[in-house]
């Protein structure tokens, strides 16, 4: 659709964007995908509003992923079902959660399939709800707004070995790396595993002063260490969980 002016500020406030969205909604309502040239026709009759502006207000709610044009769905709507605002809370209250670990608990145990919990992601992916990454073989799924390299840190973190990592170096400041599975009573290949991982995401890094030694990174320590504590209650009571390690 061709996006022309509206010359009068608008936004999610505004009474005519509100009008236009109400009709959107009476739209679906009536189990009708939305169309756009539809959704027009009707607002142009109804509300009287000049082309153009008309348009423009179409063109904001788009572009603000408020409608989405052959779905069912508003970005209000979207969020009746329970399951699927369920999961969207879930989300938000543990950042970087990954595919299986939604499965297990953010679903009734009635409805716990893979086929569910897709469908209901790519409702709250479509309304930029949420995001999603990839970290290694793992879908993570973050708020919407939050940054991609906290969202990696913090699906990190919620592995019991990685935590104890972070929570050594936060507290030492250095650690030896031959020593830091015996420091964590872990097993030297399990802790190696997650030591080269967190490496490769530059969590943590050589000590500049000496290669045998290892830091949190300075660049991102205060940051880390903030997320540190955002994750302590749950991963301390999840802490002798093997369903954590990733």
């Amino acid at each position: 659709m061709k996006t022309e002016f509206f010359f009068e500020p608008i936004g999610e406030d505004h009474p005519s964007v509100k009008n236009v969205l109400e009709i959107a909604e009476e739209i679906m309502n009536k189990n009708k995908v939305l169309n756009v040239e539809n959704l027009y026709n009707i607002a142009k009759k109804r509300l009287k509003l000049p082309r153009n502006g008309l348009l423009s207000i179409i063109q904001f709610l788009i572009n603000k992923k408020l409608l989405i044009e052959g779905s069912k769905f508003s970005r209000e709507s979207v969020l009746s079902n329970h399951i699927r605002n369920g999961i969207l809370n879930y989300i938000n209250k543990h950042p970087g959660v990954h595919f299986s670990d939604l499965r297990k608990r953010a679903l009734p145990e009635e409805m716990g399939s893979s086929g569910q919990l897709v469908w209901h992601l790519e409702m709250l992916l479509k309304f930029n709800y949420i995001n999603k990454i990839k970290v290694g073989n793992y879908t993570v799924f973050l708020p919407y707004d939050m940054d991609e390299a906290e969202g990696r840190t913090m699906f990190m973190l919620r592995d019991r070995i990685n935590f104890k990592v972070i929570e050594l170096l936060l507290k030492e400041n250095t650690e030896a790396k031959s020593e830091i599975y015996k420091a964590i009573n872990e097993k030297r290949e399990d802790v190696y595993y997650r030591i080269n991982n967190l490496l490769d995401l530059r969590i943590i890094i050589e000590n500049p002063k000496s290669v045998k030694e290892l830091c949190i990174n300075p660049n991102f320590k205060e940051k880390i260490s903030e997320l540190f504590e955002t994750t302590k209650l749950y991963i301390e009571k999840n802490l002798s969980s093997k369903e954590e390690e990733v």
